[in-house]
């Protein structure tokens, strides 16, 4: 009955709410005997009405019996109903918080070259639903059993009156269940397809009410142009969606067509009965409230089982997501520490490229990387830079060769070791809705209760000047989303990102394109902070601006995912090749204003 997925489901559920299952047991099982006492008791009822008013001094007790067993029975019905209820909201709430909480962890931990992929993104907003959906497989079976419980109390009693009233009423549940089957389908594979839809009108949606982007987008009028292109994606969505209700709801004008003449049928069948037998008032209407009662009974056994093909595909989408792993690291153990110190990165023929295929990004890169070294990554947008560096820390892991740290090959090193000695800026550095202590203390989560040296990090890195002014110091909530939030200078963000970096105390330290938005004053200012960061660590910087290359202890020139050249600056400049070109190019900076080379003169001295 049950799939791979859906029995995953269910050991889940088992491991966490024993209690619940116990009790949809015990509610499911008087729930499905419900019917056939509710149709003894009503039928007796009718019967015992009609001879109390037809006799004379009859007595009235049976009566007052009978309407008290009705009563009884219509307090346990609600009881039981309105209790499963509450428990089922309650594990649900429960589950869907264990869900969501599993999902966000597995999109936290995920490899990063899976970002890359619109399949992922796909894949990642399907499945977040709420623990309903994981609860589903035995929501279905605890159904089905009081469905089926209450279809044998429906059937029991129909065929003790006629066989024919039992065919003609499950003859009704076929072209019931073909149809919300077919439905059920159709209405998973439209929510697949829409999901890329629905994410680019959610994606414009967000620039139209995001406080980064509403100032570009009044000043250069672009409301409505990104409204037009929201309306667009949302009205294809909304169309897809309105031609499938429609014609469900043509099937289900049909269904309802061919049910009517169902009822004539079983009409004519009572009418041959009540000519052939002494049929009393109360078992006329309980044989129709039970044929009525068995096709509905069966109409939702149909649409159960007609979804339980809907949730499955759920419940799939949701167990891949969770299977998700590198796989290029499927072969390996990481089992081992990072070393401390680290003498010695080399990468071996490495070669990469994206999740999912496509061309190499890099191709056959050989380095060796030394203790305390200084590296300058220099390149054109595109040739591979930041592919490297996010290569040979860990983020992406090769498709061809290796990284080796002392010897190690990095997929066998723990993340959280590895993690633990690196710290990156990135041009596009988080700039996180937390205060300011927070912003520097996510350099190191384990230690961010430690405010001294917090403190220090802000000290070093300048952060300290500008804080004090800040109404609530170091506890000052950043940015203006949320209440009382302070805004920073782009400056100013850019060394709270360099004590994050200073508080990590790692042993390799990599600034991508850090200066790319800034003004010589604040370069300097950047490099200078920079000097205390990378004092006896591995430092890698990548850049444009050649000004930074010229005092590193080795600079490597990155073209089309290649080292094209590699050496000293004067032992490029002599080679006039790519480097030379490119240094030459920016040559009118140098003459013009000496501020980035002195800035930078920090590096080395």
């Amino acid at each position: 009955m049950f799939n791979i997925y859906q029995w995953n489901a269910i050991k889940y559920v088992w491991s966490r709410s024993k209690g619940w299952l116990f009790a949809s047991i015990l509610f499911s099982i008087i729930n499905g005997f419900l019917p056939f006492a509710n149709l003894w008791v009503a039928m007796s009822l009718i019967d015992a009405v009609a001879n109390y008013f037809q006799a004379q001094n009859a007595d009235p007790v049976p009566v007052f019996l009978l309407l008290a067993g009705q009563f009884i029975l219509s307090l346990v019905s609600s009881l039981c109903s309105h209790i499963k209820q509450y428990m089922d909201s309650r594990v649900e709430a429960k589950l869907g918080y264990e869900v969501q909480q599993t999902i966000l962890k597995k999109t936290a931990s995920v490899p990063i070259l899976y970002y890359d992929s619109p399949d992922f993104h796909n894949h990642v907003n399907r499945v977040s639903g709420d623990g309903a959906r994981l609860l589903a497989p035995l929501r279905t079976f605890f159904s089905l059993v009081e469905m089926v419980l209450s279809m044998g109390s429906y059937l029991t009693f129909l065929i003790v009156i006629h066989w024919s009233l039992v065919v003609v009423s499950l003859l009704t549940a076929i072209p019931i269940f073909l149809i919300q089957t077919k439905y059920g389908k159709k209405r998973y594979y439209l929510l697949k397809q829409q999901t890329p839809v629905a994410r680019e009108a959610g994606y414009y949606s967000s620039l139209l009410k995001d406080r980064d982007t509403a100032k570009e987008i009044r000043l250069f009028n672009l409301e409505s142009f990104f409204l037009q292109k929201w309306a667009m994606k949302h009205l294809q969505s909304m169309k897809e969606t309105l031609l499938l209700e429609r014609r469900q709801h043509t099937a289900n004008i049909g269904l309802d067509a061919l049910t009517g003449l169902f009822y004539v049928g079983i009409a004519t069948v009572i009418i041959w009965l009540a000519s052939q037998t002494r049929l009393s008032v109360g078992g006329f209407i309980s044989i129709v409230q039970a044929i009525q009662g068995a096709q509905g009974v069966l109409s939702r056994i149909s649409g159960l089982l007609a979804s339980t093909y809907e949730e499955n595909l759920y419940l799939k989408d949701y167990y891949t997501l969770l299977a998700f792993e590198d796989p290029e690291l499927k072969d390996y153990k990481r089992d081992k520490e990072c070393p401390n110190p680290i003498q010695q990165i080399i990468l071996e023929d490495v070669s990469f490229r994206y999740y999912g295929g496509g061309e190499e990004i890099l191709k056959n890169i050989h380095l060796k990387i030394s203790a305390n070294q200084k590296i300058a990554i220099v390149g054109e947008n595109g040739s591979g830079k930041t592919t490297l560096i996010k290569c040979l820390i860990g983020l992406y892991s090769v498709t061809k060769g290796r990284v080796l740290i002392d010897g190690i090959n990095i997929n066998e090193i723990t993340k959280q070791s590895l993690n633990q000695q690196i710290a990156v800026i990135f041009q596009d550095f988080v700039r996180y809705l937390l205060n300011v202590s927070e912003n520097i203390g996510v350099g190191d989560a384990e230690r961010m209760t430690h405010r001294d040296e917090i403190v220090q990090a802000a000290r070093q890195s300048g952060v300290d000047r500008f804080v004090r002014q800040l109404p609530q110091g170091y506890d000052t909530q950043l940015g203006r989303t949320f209440a009382d939030g302070e805004d920073l200078s782009g400056g100013q963000w850019q060394r709270v990102a360099l004590g994050r970096a200073l508080f990590r105390n790692s042993q390799i330290v990599i600034l991508d394109e850090p200066t790319a938005a800034l003004d010589p004053i604040a370069e300097m200012e950047l490099f200078k902070q920079f000097q205390k960061l990378a004092e006896n660590k591995i430092a890698i910087f990548i850049s444009h601006r050649m000004a930074a290359a010229k005092v590193a202890d080795q600079i490597i020139v990155m073209k089309e995912g290649q080292i094209a050249e590699m050496g000293t600056h004067e032992e490029l400049m002599e080679l006039e090749q790519e480097y030379y070109r490119m240094y030459q190019s920016q040559a009118q900076w140098y003459t013009s204003d000496e501020s980035s080379e002195k800035a930078v003169a920090a590096w080395t001295n």
